[in-house]
């Protein structure tokens, strides 16, 4: 049997592409591949990070650029074949995704990047869920709190310790940090000492700031501000229902995929988990995944 994702997301995309030029909604795409809208809005804005009918708006508007280069057509034609409902309309879409206006952009043609056709082949089976690489990402120094725990890297492959941890402190001791900058993103914290000796530390935490108040016996940790590679786990399940399967495929697709293409500065090994449950649910998983390339 097919992924049921990858095949949801491919027969999405296929729908969309081959339907592009013609009038179509969220309930005519969403019927087509047999998924509730609910559930079609989550997993598609999970893998491309972009809005089903945004993606829509902008797949028309990226395709109608050969028209524009082609002067026997009007603008007012291609608003309407592109499926905006004016030229106004269209005027605007345009500006909003390039910065120009299509009739300076037609006088005077210039690169443009453009959003293309999804393609779920960079994306990876992971278990019953989906991996792939997100983006290359910079972010300012933060600081964290919560519990570190001292675990070997075999034992948690086999019972899933950091993940016990993790559910353990977000149910049962998140709401003793006061003002933390966001209650419902738990981030899973791993550093990795030097020299490595086959355990980890793991410290499941919120994000905090000056004006968070810590219980004493929680530990804070700065992180010095870094760039970073980022992936993105989609899985039909509650995060915290993440096999160790599953887990062990993550990690063969990153270690062996992305890192020997990857020059490493870095004064310290860590990775971490970034997870809103905001955006999950009983049956929709959705985990981010920082890798630190080089700090700043």
């Amino acid at each position: 049997m097919d992924h049921y994702l990858l095949e949801t997301i491919n027969r999405t995309t296929e729908y969309i592409e081959e339907h592009l030029l013609e009038t179509l909604c969220l309930d005519d795409i969403s019927g087509h591949v047999n998924v509730s809208k609910f559930h079609l809005l989550r997993i598609w804005k999970g893998a491309t990070a972009t809005g089903l009918m945004e993606y829509v708006r902008r797949r028309r508007i990226a395709l109608s650029l050969g028209d524009l280069l082609n002067q026997r057509s009007s603008i007012e034609y291609i608003s309407a074949k592109y499926g905006f409902s004016c030229e106004r309309t269209y005027n605007r879409a345009f500006k909003e995704e390039y910065h120009v206006t299509p009739a300076k952009w037609r006088r005077s043609p210039s690169p443009l990047n453009i959003l293309d056709r999804f393609n779920a082949d960079f994306m990876s089976r992971a278990g019953d869920g989906l991996v792939f690489f997100r983006s290359i990402s910079v972010l300012p120094p933060f600081s964290i709190a919560g519990p570190t725990y001292t675990i070997h890297a075999e034992d948690n492959q086999l019972s899933q310790a950091a993940a016990r941890y993790g559910v353990e402190f977000f149910t049962l001791s998140r709401s003793r940090i006061m003002n933390p900058v966001e209650k419902d993103v738990y981030i899973g914290f791993t550093s990795i000492p030097e020299p490595f000796t086959g355990s980890m530390i793991y410290q499941p935490s919120l994000q905090i700031n000056h004006s968070s108040i810590i219980p004493p016996d929680l530990n804070i940790k700065y992180i010095k501000p870094h760039k970073y590679g980022v992936f993105t786990y989609i899985g039909l399940h509650r995060p915290e229902e993440i096999t160790p399967h599953s887990l062990s495929e993550i990690w063969e697709y990153i270690t062996s995929t992305w890192m020997p293409t990857v020059p490493f500065q870095l004064e310290e090994k860590f990775s971490f988990e970034y997870i809103n449950y905001a955006k999950g649910n009983k049956h929709y998983c959705e985990c981010d995944l920082y890798f630190p390339i080089s700090g700043l």
